[in-house]
């Protein structure tokens, strides 16, 4: 039962952030459970679970859609793109021995869990480089920036995005991250800086690639938002 739950819940949670379903929208276990064609036991754990991460509100036999925008998800990686480079930039400056191994011990565990072929292997990918960007930021030494990113880092949005990677993409995104932790041991703020601008708008582009326009099927993309640009 656990593991059709964990099946239905990572489809779920991708249509959500695809924008397959709108925000507002209800989603009945019974409607669910009969259009895949399982019991509505592994339907109710899987809608718990996303209520839970906050991309679903609880309603009465079933939830619905919380209230994000393709606005708001613009906006929330546009001031990770103004903020978490300066991050980067700030750790090759001020960053530990000891952090800057860990980021690479983090990048290590993450290309591992990219080629593991494993039913959980996005949301394992997904834990460990939210730990990475955490770490990043926990290494630039400084309380204000860290409050401003870390509501950022852990939007329920955000999180949850390696469901659309494919093997290559997170593969990707471990080289991404690999030249970012290389830039802070560096010392080369510029260059760590850069690294992780290309790293957040790459991540941003394939995010926009797999929405959902308003009142067109899934699969069709977003156009970008303004002042955003692709890696």
């Amino acid at each position: 039962m656990a593991k059709l739950s964990d099946t239905l819940y990572a489809e779920l949670r991708r249509r959500i952030m695809s924008g397959h379903y709108a925000p507002g929208e209800r989603l009945r276990e019974e409607s669910l459970a009969q259009e895949m064609q399982v019991s509505r036991t592994p339907v109710r754990a899987a809608l718990q679970r996303l209520v839970e991460d906050g991309l679903l509100v609880a309603a009465s036999r079933g939830a619905t859609v919380a209230g994000w925008t393709q606005w708001d998800i613009a906006e929330a990686f546009e001031l990770r793109i103004l903020l978490e480079p300066h991050a980067a930039g700030l750790a090759a400056e001020r960053a530990t021995p000891q952090q800057i191994d860990e980021m690479d011990a983090l990048n290590d565990e993450m290309h591992a869990c990219a080629l593991a072929e494993t039913d959980d292997r996005a949301a394992r990918v997904q834990a460990v480089n939210n730990r990475f960007h955490h770490l990043l930021v926990e290494a630039a030494h400084s309380g204000r920036l860290s409050g401003m990113l870390q509501n950022f880092l852990d939007m329920p949005i955000m999180i949850g995005s390696f469901y659309f990677y494919s093997q290559q993409d997170m593969l990707d995104s471990v080289s991404q991250h690999r030249q970012v932790a290389a830039a802070i041991r560096r010392r080369d703020r510029r260059f760590a800086e850069q690294a992780m601008a290309f790293h957040l708008r790459a991540s941003f582009l394939r995010f926009e690639m797999q929405r959902v326009r308003p009142g067109q099927g899934e699969g069709a993309a977003v156009t970008p938002a303004s002042g955003s640009s692709g890696a």
